[in-house]
């Protein structure tokens, strides 16, 4: 008798022992599950935080890009820039008010420029199409990568010479996911950011000469004669403002407003724009220093030798509206540069050598003396401003007309775009 109930309370003693051992089991299995819910959690903030980054990154990249595109040369309709049968981006999407600096965009859909990682080629494959496109969804990249995308919306700034850059980042190559309402974007697990800025325009030239003609020094004509044309009753029809003497002018060849005298239009023997130097008359007109200039976001560097005629027209259709020529610089055949309705600038910092007809539509402007002759007996002509920081000879027959027009281009419209300090806004979706 005692011996069998010593063997059933040792049965009954293993039987506890076992729903202790499965209660641990239960516990053990409670506290993995919940350290796995943990980590998941976990993971799910770290590739929230991942995704909503990418974002961010794709939508400040956005406003660098478009800072190097408004700043940039001629492009064709994937955003490459092109040699020619190109548009500059801030041709393509801008319209500009000249009277005022007044900017406005010409983009009729929103959201119509637009870039997604090309992973295959290891850049970006972006759209740039004309400004009155409809707006088209873009395909699916990347298979089953996370690949970002970016697009931009410009609105008209509050003041003048400012425009409004919206840029979008998104983590889905097709950057319409991301405009959709918060579930559905929540739902795709597609982070968005939002980044708002003003971008402002550096003119080219801060104070354009009202006259057609500034020469530091002297001027010196033989032949024909140099002929000065100013008909804009706004500048009240002033053709030369000199620092020297000009020396044996064609009186015949000098047009300015009715009841002008040569005397009120050719200002000779400014004794303040004598004594300054070739940089500070530089300064005076294009609103910084010689040295500091090619800092211009927006100009271009160009070397040539000998006639560098083709290669500024090249430049030109390239769409280089501000060339800089380290050196001297020489145009010699018979070429049209620029367009008054769209000028080109050209600074060139040694002397200037203009021989035989060319047309040039825009600025020219050296801080050193400036040699102009020709006898071909065909134009040999500026439309527009004539900048000198030495002095100027000139024989046989030319002519510089001023524009209007091509002033207010060079102040109101030609330049470098920049961000404006203080008007950075960022969000994130």
């Amino acid at each position: 008798m005692n011996a069998a109930l010593r063997t059933n309370r040792q049965a009954q003693r293993g039987a506890a022992t076992l729903v202790i051992v499965m209660m641990l089991f239960l516990i053990m299995a409670l506290l993995a599950a919940y350290a796995n819910r943990s980590m998941l959690f976990e993971q799910r903030v770290a590739t929230s935080y991942f995704r909503a980054g990418l974002a961010q990154e794709a939508a400040e990249g956005a406003v660098e890009w478009t800072l190097a595109q408004l700043n940039g040369t001629a492009i064709d309709t994937a955003c490459k820039p092109v040699a020619n049968a190109g548009q500059r981006f801030a041709d393509k999407y801008l319209s500009f008010d000249l009277s005022d600096r007044r900017m406005s965009s010409r983009i009729t859909a929103q959201y119509l420029v637009d870039c997604a990682r090309d992973v295959a080629d290891g850049g970006w494959a972006c759209r740039c199409p004309a400004a009155d496109a409809a707006h088209v969804a873009r395909a699916a990249m990347g298979g089953d990568r996370l690949t970002p995308s970016f697009t931009i919306n410009l609105t008209g700034g509050k003041r003048s010479g400012t425009i409004e850059l919206v840029t979008l980042g998104c983590t889905d190559s097709v950057v319409d996911k991301c405009r959709e309402n918060r579930a559905n974007i929540s739902k795709a697990q597609v982070a968005v950011a939002r980044t708002t800025l003003l971008v402002g325009l550096v003119s080219a030239v801060r104070t354009p000469p009202a006259a057609p003609l500034v020469v530091k020094g002297n001027v010196n004509s033989s032949g024909a004669g140099l002929g000065l044309h100013n008909s804009d009753a706004r500048s009240a029809g002033l053709l030369a403002t000199i620092g020297g003497a000009w020396v044996s002018p064609v009186e015949s060849r000098l047009d300015s407003v009715p009841g002008s005298t040569v005397n009120q239009a050719v200002l000779q023997g400014d004794a303040g724009l004598m004594a300054a130097s070739a940089e500070a008359v530089f300064m005076m007109y294009m609103g910084t220093s010689l040295a500091r200039y090619p800092q211009h976001a927006a100009i271009r560097t160009l070397s040539c030798n000998g006639d560098c005629s083709a290669d500024l027209a090249a430049a030109y259709q390239a769409g280089q509206r501000m060339v800089w020529v380290s050196g001297a610089l020489s145009i010699g055949s018979n070429r049209v540069l620029g367009a008054v309705g769209d000028p080109m600038l050209i600074v060139a910092t040694g002397n200037v050598t203009l021989t035989g007809p060319f047309q040039l539509n825009g600025m020219l402007v050296t801080p050193g003396n400036l040699s102009w002759s020709n006898d071909s007996g065909l134009p040999s002509m500026i439309n527009g401003i004539l900048l000198v920081g030495g002095d100027m000879q000139t024989t046989g027959r030319m002519d510089i007309a001023y524009q209007q027009v091509v002033a207010d281009h060079l102040r109101n419209r030609m330049g470098s775009y920049v961000r404006v300090s203080g008007s950075w806004i960022d969000g994130r979706q």
